[in-house]
């Protein structure tokens, strides 16, 4: 498949094009996310976001050369009539334009209560996964999400007030994993509202959104409002170039942090890597940073619970550490300091029931701890 160009984006047709459509195009073609023949699944929860995302990807179907458009809605079952009258309005959407249509139902709270998750961040696992395997069960070749500009700008300020570093002050990609894509990411809520109205083209609002126990929310509500009051009414603006300037920068920091992996990596598995400390050190902090994070992340499989303090402590670690000291770290990752190495493994027990033996192992065990079972 050949990438769509903005130039052949605007030959395709001499249909006249809305301005709104038309810079939403402009940002599918910047970010390169859709290309010839490609299939999409619409993950439309009912609101305004997603409905105004099919319908500019219905007036593009035919400029982009998509195959394929179909809608996928997840019924997280957490408010009850009103989360069953979001699917019967999704369905209502997707036969209104002969779309196909895919749903399940979940019981968030529930799977919240068994993984030990906040609902948001069950809820956000949970729509991923229904996603992506319904995707793959029916040949979609990318998964389109309805992110706006606001929604980025709260995450930066999200990300920010949590004490995150500069990943998470890049905000919500506009593509991710090179098949989630976010064609409204540059729109901000009001020019979308807009839109929907000149569409004649109604919507859902959920009545959750308006709930601020949660953080976003008091953000979304209380926090935007006033910096855009008293400080800087273009708020929103500043945050998402802020944002954009930074995953440009920790793009490139993360291709030199890989570099430096790979030369001081001694070997590496699923579940454990070995790292040379002396070809480590020798690199500037901010990329050894980087270096462990990376290493703690490929067995890992995510950085959640990993901060700054668990990176020091490693950093501690190889520094001033004899041989054979360890360090536990959360997601059942334990490090062990050997002579000159550093050993990342995820232990298949609790590291609670490894014990204080496994902890403290022998000198002669370092570059090979043995579990127990």
């Amino acid at each position: 498949m050949s990438p769509i160009t903005r130039d052949t984006d605007m030959r395709q047709t001499d249909t006249p094009i809305d301005p709104f459509v038309r810079e939403v195009l402009e940002t599918i073609s910047r970010f390169n996310m859709i290309r010839e023949k490609e299939t999409i699944l619409v993950c439309v929860s009912g609101g305004p976001d997603s409905v105004a995302l099919v319908r500019v990807l219905l007036y593009l179907k035919k400029r982009l050369n998509i195959t394929t458009l179909g809608i996928a809605h997840l019924n997280h079952g957490i408010r009850g009539e009103e989360s069953d009258g979001d699917e019967a309005f999704t369905r209502e959407i997707a036969a209104r334009f002969c779309l196909p249509f895919f749903t399940r139902t979940m019981d968030i709270i529930k799977l919240a209560k068994k993984e030990h998750l906040s609902l948001e961040e069950a809820g956000r696992n949970a729509r991923y996964d229904f996603f992506a395997t319904t995707a793959d069960a029916n040949g979609f070749t990318k998964i389109a999400m309805g992110h706006n500009l606001d929604d980025n700008a709260e995450q930066v300020l999200m990300n920010l007030l949590r004490g995150s570093g500069p990943r998470g002050l890049t905000g919500i990609p506009p593509v991710r994993e090179n098949r989630f894509i976010r064609p409204l990411i540059s729109m901000t809520k009001s020019r979308i509202l807009g839109f929907l109205t000149a569409e004649n083209q109604p919507f859902i609002l959920d009545s959750s959104n308006t709930d601020q126990s949660y953080l976003r929310n008091k953000i979304r509500h209380n926090l935007i409002p006033r910096l855009e009051r008293q400080f800087n009414p273009e708020i929103k603006y500043s945050l998402d170039r802020l944002s954009h300037i930074l995953r440009q920068e920790e793009d490139f920091l993360e291709d030199q942090a890989a570099r430096a992996l790979k030369n001081c990596l001694i070997g590496q598995e699923a579940s454990r890597v070995r790292l040379s400390i002396p070809p480590l050190t020798q690199n500037h902090p901010a990329i050894i940073n980087r270096v462990l994070r990376l290493a703690i992340e490929s067995i890992k499989k995510n950085l959640r619970r990993i901060t700054l303090t668990h990176i020091q402590d490693i950093l501690a670690l190889m520094k001033g550490a004899e041989s054979g000291k360890s360090l536990d770290l959360p997601g059942q990752i334990r490090i062990y300091k050997g002579h000159d190495t550093l050993l990342l493994q995820k232990e298949s027990l609790p590291l609670r029931q490894l014990g204080r033996t496994q902890k403290l192992f022998r000198r002669g065990d370092t570059e090979n701890p043995k579990k127990k079972n």
